[in-house]
């Protein structure tokens, strides 16, 4: 029997096996971009902006604010723990007769550990202005923490559209351990810099950020941000990192200025300065091949090489020299030999140790000779002016080397540093081509005069100590830095110890105060808030007024030193004058500017707004806002705010409204009763 004859298999035509083919390969894309859109809207993926436009301040301008955070996303291994740029603001179009220059750099750039009003962006706005009187000098300081240079490419090319006359580039010193820095724990390796954009774009996109915050540990909040970034703790002299660095910083460099170039932008760019013959080398010694015997020896000769400064520096020398003998690369032995060189007066011999002891530190957290040098070969290349910080720091030095007279720490200049570096920036930017011109300021200028107009005090200084001893309390810093952590701490319990109980807790209190992002409140202003409830008006005073230039002027925490400045200038004086009643007028409409387009979380803008009213003898306008803070009020705040409404309603004949604030804060208030107590008592007919 014949078997009936299998059915006939359909075959798809061409264009149907295509079709069917791309609906296949499709699926997974159209998934991914619709799991891409769902993560966007929940908010991952995507960079923010470098600056944001905040609202018209009058017709034809707008306000414009840098955002502090903006670098986040470059910090993926741990965006929690990202650094951040002071919070500036500025107008735009830019007004007729203002210089506007743009400062692009790092934690350096930034000023820290100074205040804003001691960084070198303000002594250069300070220096510049007082030679150019016939326009308004602004220095916009865009200075980002621990970040490499790369992420400054995309700042750089943000600025040049917020017209600026000038930009400066400071950067040059995160280039292993910053974000994107080749070492660093949010790293880019060794791929080349024509990689970078596309590692950039990948981690962009929300799927990725999506992803990588559910396999992301938890963040490393005990540790410091320095302590956070390090990826690779040992980069022996010969790695291929460094070399990765120094092009990499290089080809950023002249993205900048094309950047700049391309908007018509003027740019100088310089180079970095680092603590050359102050600071110990920070990383381990690379010893192989050296048996125990041969370590315990070069353990004994650098023993007798430290006493270089401080014993015969002859011997010292040929300890050193010794050392060099069996490990020619140890980068503590040509440390010694330098300070020993340096102390038998042989400021060139001290200048080549330092730099090799400097470039063979296996924890580069100072910029090296191959980085410092393509800064100057990246502006040679691209044709800009070059301000050679570094190089003229070195000069200034006893040393031969740059040392703690101008450095704080390892990269970050003192006061005294900050003030040089920018008078070596002014005069750069007198000398370019087109500039407007003025008398140079010589080397030796009264840098301390200076400081003191822009605000230098104590608590500030303090403020500094402390923080360099945290960072030189960091476990690889203490260690091979002992002496300046005791130095720091010595100088930092010197003043707690010397104030009053009061004082020391605000001191303690603004340790533990976590900065706000962009900001950090001043210690000037929690000082002066201390005096001011012991009565001392007058001491408090000045410190309200540098408090007031070390914040942002758009933010509460300015019209709170408003206030409280002309709150003591009412006590120390018969009343307050023109120009203390436009410092108010001023305020307020900075507070109701930030009313008007949404900053109403705490409701001290609205309290603040209230009291400078109050000053200015506006009663009735003072009430809204004191009655649209109270909800947000608590504790000794929501009694402050009470006591300046009662004030209001007692002053526009409101008895009525100013007892039922008083009977509510006896029946709810707690501890507070009998302050209400009191206030309603002084409110009652003759009271």
């Amino acid at each position: 029997m014949t078997s009936p004859s299998a059915p006939a298999r359909a075959v798809l035509s061409p264009w149907k096996r295509v079709l069917f083919m791309s609906i296949t390969l499709s699926v997974p894309l159209v998934a991914l971009v619709l799991l891409e859109l769902v993560l966007r809207v929940i908010g991952f993926g995507g960079y923010p902006a470098f600056f944001r436009d905040m609202g018209e301040l009058a017709p034809g301008q707008s306000l414009v604010i840098t955002v502090p955070d903006a670098s986040r996303p470059y910090f993926f291994a741990d965006p929690d723990r990202a650094g951040y740029a002071e919070e500036s603001e500025f107008v735009m179009p830019k007004p007729a007769g203002t210089f506007r220059i743009m400062l692009v750099g790092e934690s350096a750039a930034k000023g820290y550990p100074q205040p804003r009003n001691l960084s070198m962006g303000a002594f250069l706005q300070a220096m510049l202005q007082a030679r150019w009187s016939d326009r308004r000098v602004e220095v916009i300081n865009l200075g980002t923490t621990a970040v490499a240079s790369f992420p400054l490419v995309y700042l750089t090319r943000a600025a040049v559209e917020r017209q600026p006359d000038l930009v400066v580039l400071y950067v040059g010193n995160n280039e292993f351990f910053g974000a994107y820095g080749t070492a660093s724990i949010s790293a880019s390796g060794t791929m080349p810099p024509t990689a970078l954009p596309w590692v950039r774009a990948v981690r962009g996109s929300a799927v990725v950020q999506g992803i990588e915050s559910l396999v992301r540990g938890r963040s490393s909040g005990d540790r410091t941000l320095m302590e956070q970034m390090i990826g690779q703790t040992v980069i022996p002299s010969d790695a291929g990192l460094r070399r990765a660095a120094a092009d990499n910083l290089g080809g950023h460099i002249e993205q900048m200025v094309e950047a700049c170039r391309a908007a018509g932008v003027p740019v100088l760019v310089c180079t970095t300065a680092s603590n050359e013959a102050g600071l110990v080398p920070l990383g381990q010694e690379v010893l192989e091949g050296q048996d125990s015997e041969a370590r315990a020896t070069i353990e004994r000769e650098l023993a007798v090489a430290r006493m270089a400064a401080t014993g015969d520096a002859a011997t010292a020398e040929r300890a050193a020299r010794a050392v060099l003998e069996r490990a020619p690369q140890h980068a503590e032995a040509h440390f010694w030999l330098g300070k020993a060189r340096a102390v038998q007066g042989d400021r060139i011999g001290a200048r080549t140790a330092f730099l090799r002891a400097r470039d063979l530190d296996t924890m580069p957290w100072r910029p090296i000779s191959a980085t410092e040098q393509a800064i100057r070969d990246a502006a040679q290349r691209s044709g800009a002016p070059l301000c050679d910080v570094a190089e003229a720091f070195r000069t200034m030095s006893p040393e031969g080397a740059t040392a703690w007279e101008l450095l704080d720490d390892h990269v970050h200049p003192s006061l005294r540093g900050q003030a040089e570096a920018a008078r070596l920036m002014a005069n750069a930017v007198m000398a370019m081509p087109g500039m407007p011109t003025g008398e140079p300021i010589a080397d030796g200028f009264d840098w301390s005069s200076m400081a003191a107009r822009l605000g230098s005090n104590p608590w500030d200084a303090w403020r500094v100590d402390h923080t360099l001893r945290v960072l030189f309390g960091v476990p690889f810093m203490k260690r091979s830095n002992a002496e300046a952590f005791l130095r720091f701490d010595r100088a930092a319990n010197a003043l707690e110890q010397s104030v009053p109980a009061p004082i020391r807790a605000v001191l303690d209190e603004w340790k533990t105060t976590r900065p706000h992002a962009g900001a950090q409140r001043p210690v000037t202003g929690m000082v002066a808030r201390a005096m001011l409830r012991e009565g001392r008006a007058a001491d408090a005073e000045p410190l309200y007024s540098i408090a007031l230039d070390q914040v942002p002027g758009y933010m509460s925490w300015s019209l709170e030193y408003a206030y409280f400045l002309l709150a003591c200038r009412e006590k120390t004086k018969p009343a307050l004058d023109a120009a203390d009643l436009a410092l108010a007028a001023e305020a307020i409409a900075r507070g109701r500017f930030l009313l008007a387009h949404g900053d109403s979380g705490s409701g001290f803008t609205e309290r603040y707004v209230g009291r400078l009213h109050q000053l200015r003898g506006e009663w009735s306008e003072a009430i809204p806002f004191l009655l649209a803070a109270r909800p947000r009020m608590n504790a000794e705040d929501l009694v402050a705010c009470d006591q300046a409404l009662v004030m209001s309603y007692v002053k526009v004949g409101r008895i009525g409204d100013a007892l039922a604030i008083c009977d509510e804060g006896i029946r709810s208030s707690g501890r507070f009763a009998p302050v209400y107590q009191r206030m309603r008592e002084q409110v009652k007919p003759g009271g």
